[in-house]
């Protein structure tokens, strides 16, 4: 048996036909293993185009491709053959990979990128191959092989008449019957996006707030499909196994396959800290007992709700943990490597005992579980929390965990959360992108490595972000876009900036409020209007008549000025019924400062809309202020 690492590309890259045993199953893999394949591929991908071109500081390790060889020796004028004993399903999910970025280099007219993906999928028959299946590297089981070859010998069109069946709309459903096809559709579509918008942010991939085009030129696309290529070829790694002639490879694959719980990336860090802590002979027990064991409570275990990419808590807090101290980027991905690197780097230790590194552990996770809800060490810090999370923005959780220095007072800490919140809510309803956000505070949190924390040190650093990607929006661009951008399309978000509006409302005699979790965000003139919503000059048009008087109302429905909160029954009881019904219930039924504003009022048109607007931008202006 021998055994080394490659990356896929050498893999692939040689003449041999991979043979999948009659004896395992057909391709198995669904979205639970083909989105976060996607997703390694898409974070090795971002870092070769951070880098420009070059791979990222750590290969990523795919598993295990055990291998057993068919017939004879290799001979002169054959293509060898393997038997692939483990890793199929893993190798079939790289030829489909290919197979889609194929595709959409074929939509974009990339020839080079297509020429270079087919020297990974097809061998060069020699002069004594006999079957013509040998062209392809893989043979997948019989009952996979017709699909498979089509989806990597053809063109989309193609596959897509011939399995138009399994089709419903633009997508293969999650429980077709042939998984390989799913697979190479999910790939297209992501590789498409992916070509044209460049990497999704993994943090808020399902991020609504983007209220603008950002569609890139195509001069921007061959690179990223490039980057895919290189992402997968030389970023990813297998443990290559060849067995002996005399190995079972069945017995060994039944043995492989037994089931067992994965290992997460903070067990990995454990098993690492105490294997040095014997070398240190320190009290293995008393650093258990006294220093990990509350991290072995379930709660660290389950998903963190708010955070992306779907791990659990303890990984997540590792990762942020590390952010905090170093002010670097952490992936994800190679996490325990990240560990590694951190506490044994180049030069001296960082720590002087495993103890001492135990208690740096211990010294953030009390902050961490305040900003997740669980504990409450610090006000204001669960309260930024609180915030972060109804944003789905953890990747500003390193800068929050900063703040608990010691050197920070609880003033400045209090103002460098309030500009992170405004930040964020600023960026939002002024329709900028919040691609980038996961690398702004990335970059925060290494300046307030360098510098204490401070409200001028990062009121220096938002100095010097002035492209549209990362600019701190100034009282102009975030009135303009509370004015005229689709607030309501931001989703349940909208419901936290109109609760902040409420209490600005809010007289100091009012009596103080939680808020309940009953409301509902409404608009006052409803998203589909009739004759009973009257224009101002009292002449109605149809909503979808292209009027320009239509057309301008259906820009400023969904705007800040015309929204508002109602508790649920009355948001459903409300509907499309004229403004006076409306403002009846708004004074019967309604204790909320912010549907004060209706009252006395006779009609709703756009132009009460502009004028609320203008009214709640300049409370946003105060609630959430510029650096």
């Amino acid at each position: 048996m021998q055994a080394d690492d490659h990356p896929v590309e050498v893999i692939l890259k040689e003449a041999r036909r991979f043979m999948v045993p009659f004896y395992q199953r057909k391709y198995q893999w669904a979205d639970p293993r083909i989105l976060p394949f996607w997703e390694d591929v898409e974070v090795k991908a971002s870092e070769v185009l951070d880098r420009e071109g070059r791979e990222g500081k750590f290969k990523h390790y795919m598993g295990a491709l055990i291998l057993s060889p068919v017939g004879e020796a290799a001979q002169i004028g054959v293509t060898p053959k393997v038997q692939v004993v483990d890793g199929q399903q893993r190798l079939t999910t790289f030829q489909l990979f290919l197979a889609a970025l194929r595709e959409v280099a074929r939509q974009h007219n990339c020839d080079d990128s297509i020429k270079s993906v087919n020297d990974y999928l097809f061998n060069s028959l020699k002069s004594k191959d006999k079957d013509p299946l040998t062209r392809f590297k893989l043979t997948p089981t019989p009952s996979d092989r017709g699909v498979f070859h089509d989806v990597i010998d053809e063109e989309y069109q193609f596959v897509r008449s011939k399995y138009t069946r399994y089709y419903r709309g633009d997508s293969v459903p999650k429980n077709t019957h042939f998984r390989a096809l799913r697979a190479y559709e999910v790939f297209r579509q992501k590789i498409e996006h992916f070509a044209n918008y460049g990497p999704t942010n993994a943090v808020e991939e399902d991020d609504e707030t983007v209220l603008q085009d950002d569609t890139d030129t195509a001069a921007a696309i061959k690179p990223r499909l490039e980057a895919l290529l290189t992402a997968l070829l030389s970023c990813m790694k297998l443990v290559v196994i060849m067995l002996d002639e005399g190995d079972d490879a069945q017995v060994i694959f039944e043995t492989l396959n037994s089931k067992g719980e994965p290992l997460l990336a903070m067990d990995l860090v454990r098993n690492n800290i105490f294997h040095r802590a014997e070398k240190e002979e320190a009290s293995i027990d008393e650093l258990y007992r006294e220093l990990w064991d509350p991290f072995d409570d379930p709660w660290w275990r389950e998903s963190a709700p708010s955070a992306r990419p779907r791990r659990p808590r303890i990984d997540h807090f590792l990762s942020h943990t590390l952010a905090a101290e170093t002010g670097e980027r952490i992936s994800m991905r190679e996490l325990y490597a990240e560990y590694r690197a951190f506490v044994v780097p180049k030069g001296p230790p960082r720590f002087a005992s495993v103890k001492e590194e135990l208690w740096m552990l211990q010294h953030y996770a009390p902050f961490y579980e305040t900003l997740e809800g669980r504990k409450k060490v610090d006000e204001i810090l669960a309260c930024l929390g609180s915030k972060l999370s109804a944003w789905q923005v953890t990747t500003a959780y390193p800068v929050a965990m900063q703040l608990m220095q010691e050197k920070v007072s609880p003033k400045e800490r209090k103002q460098i959360s309030r500009l992170m919140y405004s930040y964020i809510v600023r960026r939002t309803l002024s329709g900028l992108t919040s691609k980038n956000l996961n690398k702004v505070f990335q970059s925060l949190a290494r300046r307030f490595v360098q510098d204490t924390p401070s409200t001028a040190v990062m009121t220096d650093y938002f100095a010097t972000q002035t492209g549209s990607s990362t600019r701190f929006p100034n009282d102009q661009e975030f009135r303009q876009g509370i004015l005229e951008k689709q607030a309501y399309r931001i989703g349940a978000r909208i419901k936290d900036v109109l609760w902040e509006l409420e209490l600005a409302c809010r007289t100091d005699l009012a009596e103080p409020i939680t808020e309940p979790t009953s409301l509902w965000t409404e608009h006052v003139l409803p998203q589909t209007w009739n004759e009973d919503w009257p224009f101002v000059d009292g002449v109605f048009v149809d909503q979808g008549s292209g009027h320009p008087k239509a057309q301008n109302r259906n820009r400023l429905v969904h705007t800040l000025g015309n929204l508002t909160l109602l508790s649920g029954s009355l948001n459903i009881s409300s509907g499309n019924r004229g403004f006076a019904e409306k403002q009846s219930k708004f004074k019967k039924h309604t204790k909320l400062f912010l549907n004060d504003w209706f009252k006395g009022k006779a009609r709703w048109t756009e132009i009460e809309i502009r004028e609320r607007g203008e009214h709640l931008a300049d409370l946003a202006i105060k609630i959430w202020p510029g650096p």
